[in-house]
């Protein structure tokens, strides 16, 4: 089970890397239900981390417009379990979406601090 909290309205989860040759540490992400994908990083972070490139690909944003995105790959620890995650570099902000919910079950109390549980 993942748990998180409701911060200023936005549903905020950890989520754990594991890079190499560092000890593992943790992020927090907005969960975003518009986001299909699993994970955004800004830039800036996906540099600073050193990941991987993976590929790229047009991503259409909130606004109707389209960009084109790198994509990385990060090991992250999720539930306990260890994966290797498709990060896109986009935004000012990290993001968890849909993908890395898939088959959990999201709950999340709409009060200052309130509980989010996946």
């Amino acid at each position: 089970m993942i748990y998180g909290r409701l911060i200023d309205r936005k549903a905020i989860a950890p989520v754990i890397f594991r890079l190499p040759g560092q000890p593992d540490f943790s992020l927090d992400f907005v969960i975003d239900t518009g986001f299909n994908g699993y994970l955004t990083l800004p830039s800036q972070a996906v540099s600073a981390m050193n990941l991987p490139l993976y590929s790229s690909t047009p991503i259409k944003l909130a606004d109707g417009s389209e960009t084109l995105s790198a994509i990385h790959l990060a090991t992250v620890v999720w539930d306990d379990v260890e994966n290797v995650v498709p990060i896109l570099a986009s935004g000012y902000k990290p993001l968890l979406g849909t993908a890395m919910m898939e088959e959990y079950h999201l709950e999340i109390d709409f009060e200052d601090n309130g509980l989010v549980s996946l």
